[in-house]
């Protein structure tokens, strides 16, 4: 009877250090798959631009637009020629957008000088939930030109720099000096245009290609029409995943077409835009396929395709 009694014992521990085991295996398991699970977090690349518009020297309208979440919580510093700065915090609207205005105490005029203008994420712990796990912790997911690593965590920035000229000195401007300073607004604006159509080039590639990457972006002035701020695209693209001639081009003419179709929706001053393609795997050096195509309407079609990958 004892002998009996001793080997159910026997059989009663084994079965509880089994489960003990399994307990800990399972335990061990989860865990690991929660640290994949935030160590996969996808990356965030950070887009961030930031324009300036200067109202009779009175006030400052920062707008900027990004790629961050809604909700984001944003410090926006300005910083005039003097010791003094000014500071706001404010909040991402739906599609990345934000903007703030500057102004002095009972209207006064701002001092004419150097200003700059820089913005950048507010700490962790200002950001909401759904924010923080988009940026991970401390910011670990954000990445790109526009994200610094100065402080503890990571913070996408941004910083813009401009002229205020002193209204009470500026004399009477003769003709030529208008005419200058209209060139100058149209040099600013086309610049700032140019700037929005490669930011808008760039994500189309990015979020949603994912066999192709950007050799380079070109974007000029239109110089065929009589339209103003009227651009031409040049999008240097790489096709970076292994197939045959005929696939790679049945491949980079659908990227190209989608890129063409999506700009002609999303961009009216694009008139034309050629997509280059190398691909590295037949040739590392040569381009093997372009497609061109202009604006009709709200829409852009194609005009010349030439490859060699067929």
């Amino acid at each position: 009877m004892n002998l009996i009694k001793t080997f159910l014992l026997l059989i009663l521990c084994t079965l509880f250090i089994t489960a003990c085991g399994k307990a800990e295996n399972t335990s061990t398991s989860d865990s690991s798959k929660k640290e994949e699970s935030i160590e996969t977090k996808k990356k965030l690349n950070v887009k961030i631009t930031l324009n300036k518009k200067i109202k009779d020297n009175k006030k400052i309208l920062i707008s900027g637009k990004s790629n961050l979440p809604k909700n984001t919580e944003i410090d926006i510093y300005l910083e005039p020629p003097n010791s003094a700065h000014y500071d706001q915090r404010v909040t991402v609207k739906d599609g990345g957008l934000f903007k703030y205005e500057f102004s002095n105490e009972e209207g006064e005029e701002f001092e004419g000088g150097n200003y700059t203008v820089y913005v950048e994420t507010a700490p962790d712990h200002h950001q909401t939930d759904a924010v923080r796990e988009i940026f991970g912790e401390n910011g670990a997911n954000l990445v790109g030109s526009n994200v610094s690593d100065d402080y503890i965590d990571h913070r996408a920035t941004a910083e813009i720099n401009f002229k205020i000229k002193n209204s009470s000195k500026v004399k009477q401007k003769s003709k030529k000096d208008n005419a200058a300073e209209i060139t100058n607004k149209k040099d600013e604006e086309l610049s700032t245009l140019k700037s929005e159509a490669e930011y808008e080039i760039e994500s189309i590639v990015e979020d949603n290609y994912k066999a192709a990457s950007i050799e380079k972006i070109e974007i000029n002035q239109d110089m065929s029409t009589d339209q103003d701020n009227k651009l031409i695209a040049l999008v240097y693209l790489s096709f970076d995943f292994k197939n045959s001639a005929q696939t790679s081009y049945n491949m980079v003419e659908m990227f190209s077409d989608d890129l063409a179709s999506k700009i002609g929706t999303d961009n009216n001053t694009i008139n034309q835009m050629a997509v280059f393609w190398k691909v590295p795997y037949i040739d590392e050096d040569e381009t093997l396929a372009k497609f061109s195509y202009e604006r009709s309407g709200e829409h852009m079609i194609i005009t010349d395709k030439v490859s060699s990958l067929r």
